[in-house]
């Protein structure tokens, strides 16, 4: 029943609060530290592929390539 009443006043919000409000609870659920751990390895990946992109030591494919083997 909270919930309801919650979000019926979250609807009253303006765009920009609204977005405000999303972005609170949907890190609510990002407290655990582990999660943060977590994301801070795939962030450190992500970077680790881009250097290598950008060292030109990764080899890349066209769309169009990777559907045509795809669909042999």
């Amino acid at each position: 029943m909270q919930s309801e009443t919650l979000f019926k006043e979250a609807l009253q919000l303006s765009p920009l609060d609204k977005v405000k409000l999303m972005e609170l609870l949907f890190d609510s659920f990002h407290a655990n530290l582990d999660q943060t751990e977590h994301e801070q390895q795939w962030a450190h990946h992500a970077e680790q592929i881009c250097d290598r992109i950008d060292q030109n030591k990764m080899p890349m494919h066209t769309v169009e390539s990777v559907l045509s083997e795809l669909n042999q």
